[in-house]
């Protein structure tokens, strides 16, 4: 096919301009995955660039496995040979390979959050300090924020940078920290960053075979950037200077996370010969839409002026509601969620409801369970962040590195084997005295030492049994047959059984699970090392969100704003639009914080494809107290004849909470109230032998509710939500139920 077909006129020059510095300016929806999978297929089959030559980077494996595939499908297997991957997975490639010269281990362990917060819990307790007082995720979030300061890259006083408390000194703790990492071989997220920075600055001759390497290089999401992130960019393209960088300033919402938009903003200034192309051409929104999130966005001060211009034609004008207090918000949101669906024949997942806080929805959620409405929160409990998944993959991590202590502290008497604190006490301080491991204190045990308790006789046994298995996967063992074996010996299966409890029950199905996504993973990877797995799980668990599950296929879907980059709904709800939430309070002191909430503003109302609706509520509780709020500045912004105005609930000055719907008792909000609501709906006439809310049995799904009937005749849909979790939907003809 030809590569540039079906581009426009900026597109084609983007994917046409292969040599020297670039920045596409890549509007929301205008199209950016296309024209880098372009590019890069352009690049190879018309340039002759080998694949391997291209490094392409991006912030999540989701996306990269996107981009790889996207390229595949256009020039075919030599696709798969582009390194396509993750900052952090970039880092984790280089250091495996090179880190020894700066003194990084080959096999060094990834520690994610968790690891770091049960780190820190430990130098509390020696430390004597209380961790339920001192919160060790404090901590991590304190020592992630000072790793992510440029100072830091530039031989600052880390010290300088970390605050001062009363009860503890959080420079103390921090040392401490990084001597046990390496003490561990092990770096957390932030240092698989800085230290191949420093790999890059130190070692010359590195740096030269890595540039030999790759030739051309493509950055995507580039405004999302850290210090870290631009200094490796800089770094490994200083040669070739073919460094192409996409991304869009208006799009950058996560300073919180180290992001400095000053990357992107200043990539001119670092390149005085940089070519700029924007992408300006919008295939997701209507002009209505886009006109309101222009409007705001244009109020910012320090972005790069850009247009964008819609394909989708006029559209609905946006609407702004403006509610008594959260209840009528809510309120207002589902009833026209419900309005909609009747009238344009749209369906649940067509839906989302954002807000700035993750507190914001439980109001939502209530109002859409009693109407029965399936909805998913993005951004709930991940599969990878339950109990017994994190304690299989302890083991594991453990088994591939016995200097990883923290592992060993979570898996050592789990399952219980009557291993006490004090027990763990004595090995550790014995293993600190000795100058030596604690697994080579607790090996010696097991080979002899008669006091050594039966617990860790059994559980020495379970780990060098588990060992001497490792190095047969791939060759004579496959990888879920090493995890299941593991899971076996560790007693950790037998324990669950013999609870037998419901939870117990719960924590089996998710192992069984956990297996069926390594036979997934070996499928695709099948001389995949235990390590190599290790390393792609320790990466997902903390940068990626994998998709909720236990789902109806058709769910409305709540989410924070921040959450909600990179995705699209035909309807969007942006609420909570009130001084102090959005803009947020703790965002409201600089013009930056102003600007950035601004373009997390524009996000939001971007992702709608076909209609928009910005709400706010005139009071609100807050720790437990009303307080009257003002709407958001940002919808001061909007000119007046962009949006479509109406109210929803009593607009007196003093509203009374004790009406606030609840579980089991209908709202008592003034529905008329509504001055420009969607009109009232009226019962549709179906054929069916069955009613709405009737309950019933089916032999398969057991015990449920009727929720919804469409249609007539043989087209009879009911959708049932099942009292075992989900909601399906079934033709009534075919489907034998009975009436309960």
């Amino acid at each position: 096919m030809n590569i540039l077909e079906n581009l426009n006129e900026n597109q084609s020059k983007a994917v046409l301009a292969t040599d020297g510095p670039l920045l596409i300016l890549a509007g929301a929806g205008s199209g950016k995955t296309r024209v880098i999978t372009h590019r890069i297929a352009y690049l190879i089959r018309e340039k002759g660039v080998p694949p391997f030559a291209i490094m392409a980077v991006t912030f999540t494996n989701k996306a990269a496995g996107e981009m790889r595939s996207r390229i595949i499908d256009l020039i075919g297997p030599l696709g798969e040979q582009v390194f396509m991957k993750t900052f952090h997975s970039a880092s984790v490639y280089i250091l495996r390979r090179y880190g020894n010269i700066i003194g990084v281990p080959s096999g060094f362990t990834i520690y994610d959050q968790r690891d770091q917060e049960m780190l820190i819990k430990d130098i509390l307790i020696e430390k004597n300090l209380d961790p339920k007082k001192i919160r060790p995720a404090m901590i991590a979030s304190k020592i992630s924020e000072v790793k992510d300061r440029a100072e830091i890259l530039e031989g600052g006083d880390v010290n300088s940078l970390l605050p001062d408390y009363y009860s503890f000194s959080l420079s103390d703790i921090y040392e401490q920290y990084q001597l046990r990492l390496t003490a561990s071989n092990a770096l957390d997220f932030n240092d698989l960053l800085i230290k191949t920075v420093e790999l890059l600055r130190k070692s010359p001759e590195t740096l030269a075979a890595l540039q030999k390497k790759w030739r051309y290089f493509m950055i995507d999401e580039y405004q999302d950037t850290n210090y870290s992130q631009y200094l490796i960019c800089k770094y490994l393209a200083s040669a070739s200077r073919n460094l192409c960088v996409v991304g869009d300033d208006d799009q950058s919402i996560y300073s919180w996370r180290g992001a400095d938009v000053r990357n992107i903003l200043n990539f001119e200034k670092d390149y005085s010969d940089a070519r700029v192309i924007t992408l300006g051409d919008n295939y997701r929104s209507t002009i209505q839409i886009l006109a309101v999130a222009s409007s705001i966005i244009q109020m910012n001060k320090f972005r790069k002026e850009k247009m964008l211009n819609a394909f989708r034609g006029e559209g609905e004008p946006a609407v702004w509601c403006q509610a008594n207090n959260e209840y009528g918000e809510a309120e207002y949101v589902v009833n026209t969620l419900i309005s909609l669906k009747h009238r344009e024949a749209l369906k649940n997942d067509d839906f989302a409801i954002f807000y700035r806080t993750n507190a914001q929805s439980r109001i939502f959620e209530e109002h859409l369970r009693r109407e029965n409405i399936p909805y998913r929160v993005v951004g709930g409990l991940r599969f990878y962040d339950r109990k017994e998944i994190r304690d299989i993959l302890a083991y594991l991590r453990f088994i591939t590195n016995p200097s990883d202590t923290i592992s060993l502290s979570r898996i050592i008497n789990t399952p219980a084997r009557g291993i006490g604190a004090v027990t763990v006490e004595k090995i550790k301080d014995q293993a600190y005295q000795e100058q030596t491991s604690e697994w080579g204190i607790i090996r010696r045990g097991q080979q002899g030492n008669k006091k050594t308790s039966a617990g860790i006789r059994t559980f020495a046994d379970i780990i060098t049994r588990s060992m001497e298995m490792a190095p047969r996967v791939p060759t004579d063992m496959k990888l879920a047959e090493f995890v299941q074996e593991v899971i076996e010996l560790s007693g950790y299966t037998a324990s669950l059984k013999n609870d037998n409890s419901l939870e117990s029950r719960s924590r089996l199905e998710n192992l069984d699970e956990f297996i069926n996504s390594i036979f997934e993973y070996q499928e695709f990877n099948p001389d995949a090392t235990v390590d190599q797995f290790i390393q792609e799980i320790s990466l997902l668990t903390t940068t990626e969100q994998p998709e909720p599950e236990d789902l109806p296929l058709e769910t409305v879907t709540l989410m924070t704003v921040h959450n909600a980059k990179g995705l699209e709904f035909p309807v969007v709800f942006l609420t909570g639009l009130e001084e102090g939430l959005f803009p947020h309070v703790n965002s409201s002191d600089s013009e930056e914080g102003i600007e950035e909430e601004r373009r997390l503003c524009y996000v939001g109302i971007t992702r709608a494809q076909d209609r928009v609706y910005l709400t706010n509520a005139h009071q609100r509780r807050v720790y437990g107290n009303t307080q009257d709020k003002l709407p958001s500045c940002f919808l001061n912004e909007i000119p007046p004849e962009l949006l479509k105005t109406t109210t929803h609930g009593p607009q007196e000055n003093s509203i009374s909470y004790n009406a606030a719907p609840t579980w089991g008792r209908s709202s008592s909000h003034d529905k008329s109230a509504t001055r420009e609501h969607a009109p009232s709906l009226k019962p549709a006439v179906s054929d069916s032998q069955y009613s709405v809310n009737q309950r019933i049995m089916h032999p398969r799904y057991g015990t449920g509710k009727i929720v919804e009937i469409q249609g007539k005749g043989d087209n009879v849909k009911l959708t049932i939500r099942f009292s075992s979790g989900g909601s399906k939907s079934f033709l009534e003809k075919h489907t034998p139920l009975e009436r309960i």
